[in-house]
């Protein structure tokens, strides 16, 4: 009897275990909404505990926030509609679909891989970078990031990277709006729309055009010699002009 009762212990310790396992194992399945499938979090919280987030159907995710995604995937078909919302990324970003931005920020983050990758060309509202330990985000080659508010925020001593999947095949940024920069290395990515960072340095990149310096719309423009001898020729022309001028009517 005592032996009886000494299996039937282990065996519920052992169901237990089992339940533990499987619960904690669906507490961390991606979530995945399937073509023709909609969600609608209006206005919650979801957590992903860094695994994927994989949009075939509708998301709508309204003030919500998602937190802890590894990677954002949007397939053909799949819509992502962001509203008020914040997302919050630490792996990739696949867009074959359609994001809409709405007023929402993407904040790509040190959580959840080592590495990141940006891929299709997407149109945000805010789109923020933020590492303490040097992070590296890759964008597809020829794609296009368009968006109205950028924030890059890397660590002194460790400046975050941003760079083209290809090396010397250049990559787009296009910012329409505001920007806010710090510790950033940039290699072969070129900004289409406003100057970034100016007035900082490249921190460890290269090939980096309309980023950092001087920007276009600060500098003076340079005239050619013959440019130069038609401008002193017309300021001499009106001197000449207004002395003519003085010496008659005295």
């Amino acid at each position: 009897m005592l032996q009886y009762w000494r299996l039937t212990r282990r065996l519920i310790s052992a169901g237990a275990l089992l339940c533990a396992v499987l619960t904690g194992a669906l507490a961390r399945a991606d979530v995945v909404i399937p073509a023709g499938g909609v969600i609608n979090l209006a206005g919650g919280g979801l957590d992903l505990a860094c695994t994927d987030l994989i949009v075939a159907g509708t998301l709508v995710t309204g003030s919500g926030s998602i937190n802890n995604v590894r990677n954002v995937v949007i397939q053909s078909g799949g819509v992502l509609d962001a509203g008020a919302s914040s997302l919050n990324v630490g792996g990739d970003w696949f867009n074959d679909g359609s994001f809409i931005a709405g007023t929402s920020q993407v904040n790509f983050i040190d959580a959840c891989s080592s590495t990141s990758m940006i891929s299709g060309s997407t149109t945000f509202n805010g789109l923020g970078f933020a590492s303490s330990v040097g992070k590296t985000w890759t964008f597809a080659s020829g794609s296009t990031q368009t968006l109205q508010q950028l924030t890059i925020q890397g660590a002194a001593g460790l400046p975050l990277q941003l760079r083209s999947s290809t090396p010397g095949q250049i990559a787009f940024i296009n910012l329409t709006g505001s920007q806010s920069v710090a510790h950033v290395g940039v290699t072969d990515l070129t900004a289409s729309g406003l100057w970034l960072a100016p007035y900082l340095v490249n921190q460890g990149g290269s090939n980096a055009s309309r980023w950092f310096g001087e920007p276009d719309y600060a500098r003076v423009p340079a005239l050619s010699e013959s440019a130069l001898m038609i401008l002193l020729l017309l300021i001499s022309a009106i001197a000449a002009r207004t002395l003519w001028s003085r010496q008659r009517s005295a």
